[in-house]
């Protein structure tokens, strides 16, 4: 064998090796993307799971939370800012879980399973209040959504 067929052997070989480690790549990249999409679930459960948590644990924080949600003006100021926080809460776990889908390729069906939620909470007097006076603390294409379920309604 000459140093010629050494050497295109050698490039054949080095060739072959640099598919593998591109084929090796692409799987490392699929599973650590599901990865990032199994925590982005996770996290966004997780932040809706302790407003609940706060409602369920706390007699008050519920109370608040029904009554701002009906009759927000007949909440003392601080029983607002209780209530505009819990709401501020609950938006920014639907926030969340929305940024994941349009961004991070979370399923789209995640995001629909929280529509039901978002439009019992915002389209509420409460809701509604709390929106009127603190959307432009939400990001845009958030803000779009929630606008496009308050028209609807």
């Amino acid at each position: 064998m000459t140093i010629f067929e050494l050497g295109a052997l050698g490039e054949f070989v080095g060739a072959i090796a640099v598919v593998f480690t591109l084929i090796y790549l692409s799987l490392q990249i699929r599973r650590n993307t599901k990865a990032v999409q199994a925590s982005a679930v996770d996290v966004s459960i997780s932040r809706a799971n302790d407003v609940r948590e706060s409602m369920y644990e706390n007699a008050e924080v519920s109370r608040i939370y029904m009554q701002g949600l009906t009759h927000p003006e007949e909440l003392d100021e601080e029983s607002r800012l209780r209530f505009r926080l819990l709401i501020h809460n609950v938006l920014l776990a639907g926030s969340n879980i929305y940024s994941q889908t349009s961004f991070a390729g979370l399923s789209l069906s995640t995001w629909e399973a929280q529509l039901t939620l978002l439009k019992r909470v915002i389209t509420s007097p409460g809701g509604r209040w709390f929106w009127k006076e603190y959307r432009l603390e939400f990001e845009e294409t958030f803000r779009g959504q929630i606008d496009k379920i308050l028209q609807a309604t």
